[in-house]
């Protein structure tokens, strides 16, 4: 007789995510690779404090109804979250206080290098921008979570294209455009917390606003010029469009501001796009590459993380950052008027 003890499989992995749109764009991508591989379903929860910026759920019109466990998790700790503006530090943070508090154990436990080995007791895999982590998670796993990488899979192009089209949205999965009418250069240029980079954003060891100039190296030595279609797209447009400005580059704004989506349709359409290190730089530099253009990204961040994915038809750069005393910089910034419009728009 045979003793040993049968462990039922979970009926579904979890997939744990939180970050901004195209951050949860790219968890669902990884959430649909992973059902494909392992012919398991998934389930999303997302959470969205715990990063330290408020980014509500943004991405219920691409799931199916079975596809989503949880739209919105606690962070422990954070109890007024009435009033939170999106794209802009939470003040409150419990990673902000000085205090003892559970999301700062976290964070050393992060330090230290035990989180995945905890993790993994309790059957959940931490992808950590990895494709060879991505690729471990097997059947047996109860939960993944982030940071989710950037993939380059047909298949799972394919699907983003219909879940897309399905919405009534334009999809950035495919581009309906003769060569002649795409933009020569789309910039995307991150901006928003990034300011506070080195006052209340400073634990959360993020990098800094990439120098204006680094954009206007690639583009001379692409061969574009003033008489070239250069657009640029921004979490704060109108600043960007003055900073690319003060090294001579023209670049005009997306006709709709404030919208991602729209936004990510533009920058699909590139002949050549150039990120800033941003998620929205990842899945623009996805779609770009799916619609034959080419694409930059930064090597590295301003404290030296490298990146650990690779995607086709994409270069990596070396990116300088605007000094700590430049204008950019600083606490109070106001957002552009009607940033993050999509987030308000698409769940009702």
């Amino acid at each position: 007789m045979d003793n040993q003890v049968k462990v039922d499989l979970p009926s579904f992995l979890t997939v744990k995510i939180a970050g901004g749109a195209t951050a949860q764009c790219i968890g669902l991508m990884n959430a649909i690779y992973l059902r494909n591989k392992n012919q398991k379903n998934f389930k999303i929860r997302y959470f969205p404090y715990s990063t330290g910026t408020y980014w509500p759920f943004a991405i219920k019109f691409l799931l199916k109804s079975d596809e989503l466990l949880d739209e919105s998790v606690d962070t422990r700790g954070l109890n007024d979250v009435e009033n939170l503006q999106v794209g802009k530090i939470i003040r409150n943070h419990p990673l902000t206080s000085k205090k003892f508090s559970y999301e700062k154990v976290l964070s050393l436990i992060r330090r230290l290098g035990l989180e995945r080995a905890l993790q993994r007791i309790r059957g959940e895999h931490a992808i950590v921008a990895s494709v060879k982590n991505l690729n471990k998670v097997n059947r047996r796993a109860k939960a993944v979570s982030g940071g989710f990488v950037p993939i380059f899979d047909s298949k799972v192009n394919s699907e983003m294209d219909e879940r897309f089209r399905s919405s009534g949205l334009d999809s950035p999965f495919s581009i309906r455009l003769d060569s002649g009418e795409r933009p020569d250069v789309v910039i995307h240029y991150r901006i928003g917390d990034k300011r506070t980079k080195f006052t209340i954003h400073q634990d959360f060891g993020g990098d800094g606003i990439v120098d204006p100039e680094s954009f206007k190296d690639i583009i001379d030595e692409k061969g574009f010029d003033q008489n070239s279609v250069i657009r640029v797209v921004s979490d704060e447009p109108l600043v960007a469009q003055k900073l690319l400005s003060s090294v001579g580059i023209n670049a005009e704004l997306n006709s709709k501001l404030g919208d991602l989506w729209s936004d990510l349709k533009l920058m699909s359409e590139a002949k050549l796009f150039i990120g800033s290190w941003s998620q929205v730089s990842q899945l623009a530099m996805i779609c770009v590459a799916n619609n034959g253009g080419e694409s930059f990204h930064p090597s590295t961040t301003q404290i030296g993380t490298k990146i650990s994915w690779n995607l086709p038809n994409s270069n990596f750069y070396e990116c300088r950052f605007l000094p700590k005393e430049h204008w950019i910089y600083g606490n109070d910034f106001q957002l552009d008027e009607g940033s993050h419009k999509s987030y308000k728009n698409l769940n009702k």
